[in-house]
C-alpha cells in the first residue's frame, strides 16, 4: 500500500513540474499584447507610439523573476556650465596683426626696390627718372598711411562686433535656462501622470500574462531612448537621474483581480522608483564587463566578434544583463567576403554561409565556458541574483544557427564553483539556455 502511494505522490510531483513549465509561444504573445496595452495607455491612446525595433526594448521573460517591460523615458537631459559665460577671446587683435604683418610684407617689398633703384641710380638714371621714383615712394607712404587708418576703424569695428556677440550669447544663456527649468516641470507632471497610467496597467491587465507564478512580478522600466539634450545650470546632477519603473507581484495583482483587496491596497503593494539616482555598477561587474569587452575582438576572438561595446542594464533583485551584439564578416566586394577571425579573405557568399554556420557551436560552448571562468571573479550578486548574457547573433540566411541566444547564471552557481563544492561540469549543468528563432 505504501508502496502505491510513493508512485502516486511521485505521477502528482511530475504532474505538478510539467503544469508549471511555461509555455514559450503563448508567453510570447502574451507579451506583445501587454507591451501593446501600456503603449496605448502612456500615449493616451495616440497614435504616434514609441518603437524602437531593437530586440532590447521588446518585452520578455525571467524564469524565477517575471516578466520586463521596457517603457521609453523621452528624458531632457542637460549638459554642465556656468550660467555666467567665460569672456570671450578678443580676436580683433589677431585680425589686426595679420593685416600689420601683410604691411611688414608690403614695406619689406618697398624698402628692397628701394635698394634696386640706388644701385639703379649709381648707373645710368637721368634727373627725371630719379624724380618719378621719389613720387612713386610718396605716394606708397600715403597709402601706408591711409591703411593704417582703415586697420584702426577695422579694429573698432570688430570690437564692436565682439561685444554685440557676447550680448547675443547670454540672452541664449537666459531663454536656455527658463527652457530647463520648464522643462524640469513639465517633466515632473508627465512622470505622475505616466505613474498612474503603469498602475491602471499593472493592476487592470498585468493578469492577462497568465502564466506568471504567484513569486514571480511584472516590473515596468523606463528606457532613455529619444534623449532630447537641453543647456542648463544643473549640470551633472541631472546625468545622475536614473530610470523611472513599476513593479508589483502576481500574487498582489490576483488578490485585486479577485476582490481580496481593495484598490487602494493593491496601489500601495506597487514598488516606485522615479529614478532619482543611478546605481553604479559595482567593480567586479565592471571588471567583467572589460573582459569580455577584450575578449571578443576580432583580434582575440576565434569565432563571432563584437560589433560594439556591451551594454547592460542593472535591476534590483535580477541582477544584470549584458547585451552583446556579435558580427562574423566584412563584405569586401560583390558576394566576396572577409571573416576577421578566421584570417580568411575573398570568401563566396556560400563558403562565408557555411564558414559561419560551422563556427556557431564553437561560439557557444566558448561563451559558456567563459561565463563561467570569470564569472568566478563577480562576488557582488546574491544568491538569487542573477548574470545573464543576451546575444544578437550574427546574419546568415537559412544557416539554421538562432538569431538570438541567451545564457543565464545564477550568483549561487558562480560561488559554489569558486569554492569548489560544484565542478565546473555540475556549474555548465545549471545555466539556463534559450535559444531564439533560427535563422
Amino acid at each position: 500500500m505504501k508502496k502505491y502511494i510513493v508512485i502516486i505522490c511521485f505521477l502528482v510531483a511530475s504532474y505538478s513540474t510539467k503544469a508549471q513549465e511555461v509555455n514559450s509561444e503563448k508567453m510570447e504573445k502574451d507579451l506583445k499584447v501587454a507591451q501593446t496595452v501600456l503603449k496605448s495607455l502612456v500615449n493616451n491612446n495616440q497614435t504616434n507610439h514609441w518603437n524602437s525595433g531593437k530586440s532590447n526594448n521588446e518585452a520578455r521573460y525571467v524564469e524565477g523573476f517575471g516578466v520586463i517591460i521596457p517603457l521609453p523615458a523621452n528624458s531632457s537631459y542637460v549638459y554642465n556650465f556656468s550660467p555666467e559665460l567665460p569672456s570671450m577671446p578678443d580676436i580683433s587683435g589677431v585680425v589686426i596683426r595679420s593685416l600689420e604683418a601683410v604691411e611688414n610684407l608690403e614695406l619689406f617689398i618697398d624698402g628692397d626696390d628701394d635698394k634696386r633703384e640706388e644701385n639703379a641710380s649709381k648707373k645710368a638714371m637721368s634727373e627725371a627718372e630719379r624724380a618719378e621714383r621719389v613720387v612713386e615712394r610718396a605716394e606708397r607712404a600715403v597709402e601706408r598711411a591711409e591703411r593704417a587708418a582703415e586697420m584702426e576703424v577695422r579694429r573698432a569695428e570688430i570690437q564692436a562686433r565682439q561685444k554685440e556677440l557676447e550680448a547675443r550669447a547670454q540672452t541664449i544663456v537666459g531663454r536656455a535656462n527658463f527652457q530647463v527649468l520648464r522643462m524640469d516641470s513639465l517633466n515632473e507632471v508627465n512622470n505622475e501622470s505616466k505613474i498612474e497610467n503603469i498602475k491602471s496597467f499593472l493592476l487592470e491587465y498585468g493578469h492577462l500574462i497568465s502564466q506568471l507564478k504567484d513569486d514571480e512580478k511584472i516590473l515596468v522600466m523606463e528606457k532613455a531612448d529619444r534623449a532630447r539634450f537641453y543647456y542648463g545650470t544643473n549640470g551633472m546632477e541631472d546625468l545622475k537621474r536614473g530610470k523611472l519603473s513599476a513593479e508589483i507581484t502576481m500574487k498582489d495583482i490576483r488578490a485585486f483581480q479577485n476582490g481580496k483587496i481593495s484598490r487602494e491596497e493593491a496601489e500601495s503593494r506597487i514598488k516606485i522608483n522615479k529614478g532619482d539616482e543611478i546605481k553604479p555598477l559595482a567593480k567586479d561587474l565592471v571588471l567583467m564587463q572589460s573582459i569580455f569587452n577584450r575578449l571578443y575582438q576580432s583580434d582575440l576572438s576565434e569565432t563571432y566578434y563584437l560589433e560594439s561595446k556591451m551594454p547592460y542594464e542593472q535591476i534590483d533583485g535580477l541582477g544584470v544583463i549584458f547585451y552583446m551584439d556579435v558580427v562574423s564578416s566584412i563584405g569586401t566586394g560583390k558576394d566576396l567576403w572577409k571573416v576577421p577571425t578566421q584570417k580568411k579573405e575573398n570568401l563566396s557568399q556560400a563558403d562565408r554561409d557555411a564558414l559561419i554556420k560551422d563556427m556557431y557551436p564553437k561560439f557557444e560552448a566558448g561563451l559558456k565556458e567563459n561565463i563561467l571562468e570569470y564569472g568566478q571573479t563577480v562576488s557582488s550578486l546574491a544568491n538569487d541574483e542573477q548574470l545573464i548574457f543576451k546575444v544578437s547573433i550574427t546574419k546568415c540566411t537559412d544557416c539554421g544557427i538562432p538569431k538570438t541566444l541567451e545564457v543565464q547564471v545564477s550568483g549561487k552557481t558562480l560561488k559554489a564553483l569558486k569554492a569548489g563544492s560544484i565542478t565546473e561540469k555540475d556549474a555548465l549543468n545549471q545555466l539556463t539556455v534559450k535559444k531564439g528563432e533560427l535563422q
